[in-house]
């Protein structure tokens, strides 16, 4: 048989095959890209315990996955159950007063103040508080409405993260062997991913966690309502370059400055400044991956993208693509030198 017919039907074969696996692992992938990232991140770990118990990767994968499953797993589950009980708090809270927003003492309070100093300054204030509410609480809603779900996936990533690490060196190989560019190439692009994973994670989300439990405990302390739900609120914002926080925090102390008082009111901004912005100024610098040059920016369009076209685990797909993008771009002119030089 003639070898250009074989081939062809060989990659037909190969590429068809590839297709249906793709559509089997499919409802699993989010699933195995989160085991993927905590492999990496955790990685450390994992080898510090593979010492400890004398080079059994079981054991030591055994220990991590369930260290992995006390620090994410309930946190997340507290959390995410106290922030969607205040969404449905202040629903209901609003439903039930929303022809009476004026009636609110620090609300009346600051558009007393505001149309004190800007006569012609008018607005609707039932119209604009109920839009902004309605928002909230209907997008938080939504990330944890799928409890069952988030569960069950968060359950096979942790069975897949125990084989990542345990058999991690065994696919890392089997991917260089498989892979038809150079091995150079190959480690130069799994090195990259590994130091956008180390960065968007450690460099980025943990900060952004890290000031939004700080924020929402400042709330707290300070009376605002909803803590959890508004610190929530402070992780997303944190993610936004140059404003970050204080896109929840000034209304905060708004908030507090009318409905508490000045002196509470400076005691949440001096939080705010102190504590919450000092977490972003000395850990981030401190966590995120030196070799990493991703500018804050283009990091934060590449989350908001990725959740987008992927869904909410394009918070780590966003930016891992576009460290692929770069590192492909970095090493085309030595893999095709003839064609930069055209």
């Amino acid at each position: 048989m003639n070898t250009r017919v074989q081939v062809i039907f060989f990659s037909s074969l190969l590429l068809g095959a590839l297709v249906l696996t793709f559509f089997v692992f499919q409802p699993f992938l989010y699933a195995l890209v989160l085991a993927a990232v905590f492999a990496i991140v955790f990685h450390p770990l994992h080898k510090r315990l593979v010492r400890f118990f004398g080079k059994r990767k079981g054991w030591a994968a055994l220990v991590t996955m369930l260290i992995v499953f006390i620090l994410v797993l309930a946190p997340l589950v507290f959390f995410g159950a106290e922030v969607f009980q205040e969404s449905g708090r202040l629903y209901s809270a609003f439903a039930a007063q929303k022809e009476n927003l004026l009636q609110l003492p620090w609300l009346a309070s600051l558009k007393e103040t505001v149309t004190r100093y800007v006569p012609s300054f008018s607005f609707d204030v039932n119209t604009y508080v109920q839009q902004f509410l309605l928002w909230i609480t209907q997008n938080v809603g939504s990330i944890f409405s799928s409890v069952t779900q988030i569960l069950f996936s968060f359950l096979i990533s942790m069975v897949a993260l125990f084989f990542f690490l345990r058999d991690g060196e065994k696919i890392y190989e089997a991917l260089l062997r498989y892979s038809p560019l150079s091995d150079q190439y190959d480690r130069k692009i799994f090195d990259t991913l590994s130091s956008a994973v180390d960065s968007v994670v450690k460099g980025t989300l943990v900060v952004s966690l890290l000031q939004g439990v700080a924020a929402g405990l400042g709330f707290w302390i300070f009376g605002v309502p909803n803590a959890a739900l508004w610190g929530s609120l402070t992780v997303i914002a944190a993610l936004i370059p140059v404003v970050g926080t204080m896109i929840t925090t000034i209304p905060a102390m708004l908030y507090v400055l009318f409905a508490v008082g000045p002196l509470p009111a400076f005691g949440l901004f001096l939080w705010s400044s102190f504590i919450v912005g000092t977490i972003d100024n000395i850990l981030r610098p401190k966590l995120i991956e030196r070799k990493m040059h991703l500018h804050p920016f283009v990091i934060f369009l590449s989350v908001l993208g990725g959740i987008e076209f992927f869904g909410p685990i394009g918070f780590l797909l966003g930016p891992i693509v576009l460290s692929l993008v770069f590192v492909l771009l970095g090493i085309y002119s030595s893999l095709f030198p003839e064609q930069k030089e055209a």
